[in-house]
């Protein structure tokens, strides 16, 4: 029908158009025709496309049909338009029509496939999610439910507008071919990465493609070589000379010919040299590029094999060649392989031999005798044939007469039975019996060998046993057996244990499995004795062929349950070293070699308020002051490693707070490994400010006694410049004539000086002792002058209080010389003398020293003193020993003292060794003892004589000058002295003393210590540096008032010669004159 509408009526009805107008129409006449011409032929040519479109339509359905793929066809829309046949029967679902032309699309519960998957759930949200995205996704796997595994693409059509088309392939066999494949790839991969052979992969340009553990083992050294030269990763530290080189012609070789290429090298190794073959073997890599597989085989032992068989021939050369007997080795044909000089002495002889036959040997020789030959055929046949030995005797004939041998064959073959050698034996039966006896001996010692060897193999402690085809040992040594006895495995119902049965299989699959591999393997297997305790062996298997050919296995256990044990209890250990670390209060750390922080435990954390994870990776310097920085970047610049400690250090915590550390290190420097430091520390900031505290109370303190000891000294000086005086003019105007009251006025003056002397001398002995500054002299003395000096010294006393003193001491065959301080101990028993005398109104005193032990190195004495005075009240005993104590308020007045007296009696005691104690009932008296071991001198000296009274007369005509500006001092020192015959010249100023020094000589020269002008110790030091040695040399005294001892050993070192402390005794200074004078003119 035609599709054009027709043409409009001509607006003249009835009559001719107009000329143009009928031209028009003329021409739309024709061209309407030959549109309608046009319509025709492309009508026709649509129904041709329709018809072929039906059939690529038909075509492309049959195709997809056939399609081993499931293809669902979503529109746009989402609905479903179009399923192939293969997704039916993939998904094992009941095929449905797809539909037709217009027809509504396919329901979706038709094409329901979530509960054929493994996991629906998973494939339901993956699809919504692939939905969702809007985007082709390809190659996605999932796994269904009966274990094959499907793969789904999802393709988007031109851009979404042609909808979606969703492909699912039965891929399970690719799966399991790849899973096979890995499975292979990894096993491969595996025994390369244990064999022992160490394997490489190179390119063509000699650079590593692939490195296994065997070559090198550690994977970080490993990853460093791919993709290095052969040459470039050659570890120097076994590289010999050439190595590189050899290498790379071997390679270019291996390249160049495609054929394998080997050679053994050498190297050098870390403690002995090791032997390796290498082998260069050309293979095909993919694309086609060429890859070269190294080899390399350590053959170490096998060098040492074969240099210890190459020893052992030698040496075995060697015995034959030294053996009395005649040996030669004969091959299959009789030819002469070896004689050794016994059987043919000339060298020359024996060269020619080797390679003839017996026949050929003997013809050479006119004195053999006739027939020799044969026999020795014969034998040699029968010795093949009978697989046994064969002897025979024979003469040979010698310049010294004939001598008769015992000739031997014995076959040896090969393991397929063939003649290997023949060795043949001479033995001269001249002394038979002697060889017979020999061989006995011999036999014997074998025997013993083998015995021993089998104690030895029995006595073992690893369980040694070889096992035969039918699973039963060949062979035990005593500690298998012993094994067995006392296993599980040996008991009766053992084949009902499980136990025993499941570790019987163990055993069997590893015999299995040597034999399969014929390599050697070593496992660790439990062993279950009879009591139930389970044992742990290191299980080492060897496949080894029996004497008889059949196969067996070797196996050497040994009991590693300890070794197990205490790898568990190592194990253990390192966790509690952890705990230890972890939950210890110490603050312990590690830091590298440049000061950052690597491990911090919680005590550190809670230190600095941060935690781990804050300070890992930080400087140490970011918590110190700046003033510590020089000091730790000395510490980290240490070489040497570290084990200091401890040392002081300030940090500052996260809150800014200062807190002070003592901390030990310790520098850990393992082999391959960079170094670290482990530090381990105590927070001491508590200490650090107590030690500061008690150093501020200690510099106090000091600074007090100093102070004190400097009061004390003034005062001293003070008192006793003014005492010497008194003491002087009292000494002085007792010589002179005087009426009773005089002299009764003139010794209750020195009685007063003498009480102000000793309280003077009291308090600086109590200030000595607080001040720890009292020693003791160690000289030989006599005990029992001692106690009756003391005793002569209070005896007055006691007689004008009308008490009776007496002394007892030991038998007088005892002989008391001791070691010690003679002087302190006098002081001590004085002390107590005086108190028992001063608080006693009648009755006695006693003093008493008691022997308790006479050794030949030391005397033990227990020293008393007993009054039958008032006695001391129970409440006043214990502070009776304090300083300025007495024993009540009201005795002070009654009877004077200090009260220092028993203090210091009671520290000279306790210095000397002993304790002061004292027993007391009011009313009936005290005693006071102490008790003190006192060494003999060695060896014993001679007590010596007591001195006599000085006469006064040694000093007469001596020069003498006396510096003292004390006016008083100074009238009493020129009138002793000249009344001693000493022509003195005073002077009142250390100046015009020096004066006089420089300019006359003097035989002394008395000086004091504080003058105007220069003080004595710097005239001392003055005149000592004099030009002439006389005057240089002058002896001088010190006369001072300082009582210490710190300052007479001050005088004593700038040059002075003797110090006198005042007030002094008249009698000590004539003394001390007479022995500086005397000294002097030696």
């Amino acid at each position: 029908m035609p599709i054009t509408p027709p043409l409009p009526a001509s607006p003249v009805a009835g009559g001719p158009p107009p000329a143009p107008e009928r031209d028009r129409a003329e021409r739309a006449e024709a061209a309407l025709a030959q549109a309608q011409a046009r319509i025709a032929a492309l009508e026709d040519q649509l129904a041709a496309s329709a018809g072929t479109a039906q059939r690529h339509y038909a075509q492309l359905n049959a195709l997809v049909q056939a399609l081993q793929v499931g293809l669902v066809l979503v529109d746009p829309e989402g609905q479903i338009q179009f399923v192939n046949q293969f997704f039916w029967e993939l998904f094992g679902l009941a095929p449905v029509a797809n539909p037709a032309a217009g027809a509504p699309p396919l329901v979706p519960a038709d094409v329901q496939i979530n509960q054929v998957f493994a996991d629906p759930a998973a494939f339901k949200m993956r699809v919504r999610d692939l939905n969702a995205a809007g985007g082709t996704a390809l190659r996605e796997v999932f796994a269904l439910a009966d274990g094959r595994v499907v793969e789904l693409d999802y393709l988007v059509l031109d851009q979404g507008r042609g909808g979606r088309l969703i492909c699912y392939r039965d891929v399970t066999e690719r799966h399991q071919r790849d899973a096979q494949l890995a499975g292979q790839r990894a096993f491969y991969e595996h025994v390369l990465e244990q064999i022992p052979t160490a394997v490489a992969v190179f390119d063509d340009a000699h650079r590593y493609l692939y490195v296994n553990p065997a070559l090198e083992p550690d994977p970080a050294r490993r990853a460093q070589m791919l993709g290095q030269t052969s040459a470039a990763a050659c570890p120097s530290r076994w590289r010999t000379p050439g190595t590189e080189a050899h290498r790379a012609a071997a390679f270019a070789e291996a390249v160049r010919t495609q054929r394998p290429v080997a050679w053994n090298e050498t190297h050098t190794g870390d403690t002995e040299p090791r032997h390796f073959q290498i082998r260069y073997q050309p293979a095909p890599g993919p694309a086609g590029a060429q890859w070269v597989i190294s080899t390399g085989t350590d053959i170490t032992e096998r060098k040492r094999a074969e240099e210890r068989l190459a020893n052992q021939q030698e040496f075995y050369e060697s015995v034959l060649n030294l053996l009395p007997v005649d040996v030669a080795v004969f091959d299959p044909d009789h030819r002469f392989l070896f004689v050794n000089p016994s059987g043919l002495t000339d060298p020359a002889e024996r060269e020619r031999a080797i390679g003839l036959t017996n026949v050929e040997f003997l013809a050479k020789r006119p004195q053999a005798p006739p027939g020799l030959a044969a026999q020795r055929e014969r034998c040699f046949a029968e010795a093949v044939a009978t697989r046994q030995d064969v002897s025979w005797e024979e003469v040979r004939p010698t310049p010294q007469g004939p001598q008769l041998i015992l000739r031997s064959f014995r076959p040896i073959f090969t393991a397929d039975g063939n003649l290997r050698w023949m060795v043949g034996t001479g033995l001269d039966l001249t002394a038979r019996y002697a060889a017979e006896e020999r061989q006995l001996q011999a036999q014997a010692r074998l025997q013993q060998q083998q015995d021993f060897m089998r104690q030895v193999v029995d006595a073992l402690p690893d369980a040694l046993y070889m096992m035969g085809p039918d699973g039963r040992p060949a062979f035990a040594n005593g500690t298998f057996r012993t094994s067995m006895e006392r296993s599980a495995h040996a008991q009766p119902g053992a084949e009902k244990n499980t136990v025993v049965q499941d570790e019987l299989r163990q055993i069997g699959a590893f015999n299995d499995l040597v034999l399969r591999t014929q390599q050697a393997q070593t496992r660790e297997l439990p062993f279950t004795l009879a009591t139930g305790e389970t044992r742990y062996y290191s299980v080492y298997k060897q496949p080894m062929q029996q004497p008889d050919g059949a196969p067996g296995v070797l196996t050497v256990s040994s009991d590693v349950t300890a070794m197990k044990q205490a790898r568990q209890a190592l194990e253990r250990r390192e966790k509690q070293y952890h705990d230890l670390v972890y939950y210890s209060q110490a603050l312990i750390c590690t830091h590298d070699a440049e000061g950052r922080l690597l491990s911090v435990n919680p005590a550190i954390e809670q230190l600095m308020g941060l935690s781990a994870a804050a300070l890992v990776g930080h400087y140490l310097h970011e918590a110190m002051p700046p003033e510590y920085h020089a000091a730790l970047e000395e510490y980290l610049k240490n070489p040497a490693p570290l084990a200091v400690g401890p040392q002081s250090v300030l940090i500052l915590t996260a809150t800014g707070e200062k807190r002070y550390l003592n901390y030990y290190s310790h520098r850990v420097a393992e082999p391959g490994q960079p170094p670290y430091v482990v530090a381990s520390g105590y927070d001491v900031t508590a200490g650090v400010r107590a030690q500061r505290a008690l150093q501020q109370a200690k510099q106090e303190a000091e600074e007090n006694a100093s102070a004190k000891e400097a009061f004390l000294a003034h005062m001293s000086h003070e008192i006793r410049t003014p005492l010497n005086g008194v003491l002087g003019m009292a000494a002085l105007l007792q010589k002179t004539p005087l009426t009773d009251s005089q002299a009764e006025y003139l010794h209750t003056m020195q009685h007063a000086g003498r009480h102000l002397l000793a309280l003077l001398n009291d308090v600086l002995d109590m200030a000595k002792i607080t001040a720890q500054q009292l020693e003791l002299d160690h000289a030989p003395f006599d005990l029992a002058v001692a106690l009756q000096g003391a005793s002569q010294t209070v005896a007055s006393l006691a007689e004008a209080k009308g008490l009776q003193l007496t002394v007892t001491l030991w038998p007088s065959s005892l002989s008391p010389r001791v070691l010690g301080d003679a002087y302190r101990l006098h002081q001590v028993l004085l002390n107590l003398l005086s108190n028992a005398i001063k608080f006693t109104e009648r009755g006695r005193v006693r003093l008493g020293a008691d022997v308790l032990r006479d050794a030949p190195g030391a005397l033990t004495v227990r020293f008393w003193v007993e009054d039958t005075g008032i006695g001391i009240p129970p409440a006043q005993q214990a502070h009776i020993f304090e300083a300025f104590a007495q024993a009540g308020t009201e005795t002070s007045p009654r009877f004077g003292g200090t009260g220092l007296g028993l203090a210091i009696s009671q520290q000279l005691v306790a210095q000397m060794g002993g304790v002061l104690r004292l027993t007391s009932t009011p009313g009936h008296g005290t005693t006071f003892a102490f008790q003190l071991t006192l060494p003999r001198p060695t060896p014993a000296a001679a007590p010596a004589a007591p001195a006599p009274p000085p006469a006064y007369d040694e000093l007469q005509g001596r020069r003498i000058l006396l510096a003292e500006d004390n006016p008083v001092n100074q009238f009493i020192a020129v009138v002793v002295l000249e009344r001693w015959g000493v022509q003195v010249q005073a002077v009142a100023n250390g100046t015009d003393a020096l004066d006089y020094l420089r300019t006359q000589p003097f035989d002394a020269a008395l000086l004091d210590i504080r003058m105007p002008g220069l003080s004595g110790v710097a005239v001392t030091a003055a005149i000592r540096q004099h030009a002439d040695p006389v005057r240089a040399t002058v002896p001088i005294i010190a006369l001072t008032a300082n009582a210490f001892d710190t300052d007479r050993a001050g005088y004593l070192a700038a040059g002075m010669d003797a110090c006198l402390t005042k007030p002094y005794e008249e009698a000590a200074l004539y003394q001390l004159l007479v022995q500086l004078l005397a000294r002097a003119e030696e």
